[in-house]
C-alpha cells in the first residue's frame, strides 16, 4: 500500500511555482513593458495630431465609412417602405358607437 506521509507536495510545488512565475513575469515586464507603452503612446500622439498624414487619412476613411453607412441605411429604409403595404383607407361612414 502507498504511504501518504509527504502529503501536500504538489500543492506546495504549485504555490511556489506560481509565486516564482509571478516574480519572474514582473521582473521581465518592467523593461519591454515600458518600451511597449512608449511605442503605443507615440503612435497615439501621431494619430491624434491635427497635421498628421496618417491621422487625416484615418479620419477621411472614417468619414467615408459613415457616409456609406448612411447611404445604405437610406436604401434599406426605402426597400422596407416599398415592401410594407399601405393601411386600408378608413370607412367613409363609420357606424356610431354606443357606449353604455
Amino acid at each position: 500500500m502507498a504511504s501518504n506521509d509527504g502529503g501536500g507536495g504538489f500543492g506546495w510545488g504549485f504555490f511556489v511555482g506560481g509565486l516564482l512565475g509571478l516574480v519572474a513575469g514582473a521582473y521581465l515586464a518592467t523593461g519591454p513593458g515600458r518600451e511597449q507603452v512608449e511605442a503605443l503612446r507615440s503612435q497615439t500622439i501621431e494619430l491624434t495630431r491635427p497635421d498628421s498624414r496618417i491621422g487625416s487619412r484615418a479620419r477621411a476613411a472614417v468619414q467615408e465609412g459613415i457616409a456609406a453607412a448612411r447611404r445604405r441605411r437610406t436604401v434599406l429604409e426605402e426597400e422596407v417602405e416599398a415592401s410594407v403595404p399601405a393601411p386600408p383607407p378608413p370607412h367613409p361612414n363609420p357606424e356610431p358607437t354606443t357606449e353604455s
